[in-house]
């Protein structure tokens, strides 16, 4: 006998739109169909779900840590496992776990982990891939990641990290201007989603990469070199071309003016990500990252310098900043943390919206608190 679920709603989402006076079914865990709400079967019970939109659940492609616990920390299952079912609270559903400069050794175990997790779950539990941000960064724009492993990139470990791309998502954040345009062309003929980020990049340079295939832009405005009248730089060079690109949206790494240009701009490829590390979802006021020991202080995480390491953020909150504090549309924000995210990553067909066929992992997120209720 089959088992369908009707769920209803103030409003759903579907990845593009904000939808009313719509139901939506879900049989297996699978789509079936958006129907109007009054031609829901008697014999079914709709689930209600009164002041919230039912949406997709959150995507988050930049995520270091959280629930008290950091990946460059602990490089296993148990550290993963802790972060998927911290971003459940929050209205996560899936993440890229983030990795970001380190010995060598510590990549290759990062790599290894995430390849056993999709052998034993694919992507459908939480992790959607990995993102390498480094080691081929700059050493200007490195900002909290230690410089003794920053390294250049050579074809030996290239080949080693494009060789998991087939396993998984992959994506690997690069300064372009340590990249000849061959490897760049190497990793994305690999599979591997190339992001620009921690670049002191010229115009020129960053230009190049795109050309050549880089996808993406790892935490917008920051860690990159800025745009002036005479040097562009990979700021410009993104706002230019037919880009994606990350935003950490806390109100502190980006102003709300940026994220209002971002979306108006780049409407279709601006994605939100939290750079969380270790007190994420927690109460934790100190914690260590990088090699150093680091503070919550006014929802910043920083060291003994006030440099940034990464960022006290969780997805439904970044949400919430761009519709309370920046003035988007629900659906702007909420598009800028499901659908666009899968569509970088190549999964939309199975998340990040609600059309028949795709897995039902689905929010309803509360429209006045912005809690959100794994449904």
């Amino acid at each position: 006998m089959r088992s369908i679920r009707a769920l209803s709603a103030s409003a759903i989402f579907d990845g593009q739109v904000v939808l009313k006076d719509k139901a939506l079914l879900i049989e297996d865990g699978i789509i079936l169909a958006i129907v109007n709400r009054n031609e829901v079967a008697s014999n079914l019970l709709c689930e209600e779900y009164p002041n919230c939109v039912i949406s997709p659940g959150l995507l988050d492609l930049q995520l270091n840590g959280c629930g008290g616990v950091l990946f460059n920390d602990e490089i296993s299952h148990t550290t993963l496992e802790t972060m998927h079912q911290t971003n459940l609270q929050f209205g996560t559903t899936g993440f890229l776990p983030t990795l970001i400069t380190c010995d060598f050794a510590e990549v290759r175990k990062a790599l290894a982990v995430v390849k056993a997790w999709f052998t034993q779950y694919g992507n459908c539990r939480g992790v959607l891939g990995l993102h390498l941000e480094g080691p081929f960064i700059s050493l200007e724009k490195r900002g909290i990641h230690p410089a003794k492993y920053i390294v250049p990139p050579t074809l030996d470990l290239l080949q080693e990290i494009a060789g998991y791309a087939k396993f998984y998502p992959l994506k690997l954040t690069i300064a372009p201007e340590q990249f000849t345009v061959a490897q760049i062309d190497y990793l994305v003929q690999a599979g591997v989603i190339v992001a620009l980020g921690h670049s002191n990049a010229s115009y020129q340079q960053a230009v190049a990469a795109f050309q050549h295939g880089a996808l993406s832009v790892t935490h917008m405005f920051n860690a990159m070199s800025g745009m002036t009248g005479r040097n562009p730089g990979l700021i410009a060079a993104t706002l230019a071309h037919t880009s994606y690109l990350g935003v950490i949206a806390d109100l502190l790494h980006v102003d709300p003016a940026n994220l209002q240009l971002l979306a108006k701009l780049k409407p279709d490829t601006t994605y939100l990500v939290t750079d969380a590390v270790t007190p994420s979802g927690t109460s934790l006021t100190e914690f260590n990252f990088a090699g150093k020991h680091l503070w919550v202080r006014d929802g910043r995480c920083v060291d003994e310098n006030g440099t940034l390491g990464g960022a006290y953020l969780t997805m439904n909150v970044a949400v919430q900043n761009c519709v309370v504090h920046c003035g988007l549309s629900l659906a702007q924000a909420l598009k800028m943390a499901t659908s666009i995210p899968a569509r970088l990553l190549g999964i939309e067909a199975q998340v990040g919206r609600l059309a028949i066929g795709c897995r039902a992992n689905l929010i309803a997120l509360n429209l006045a608190t912005y809690v959100c209720t794994i449904l």
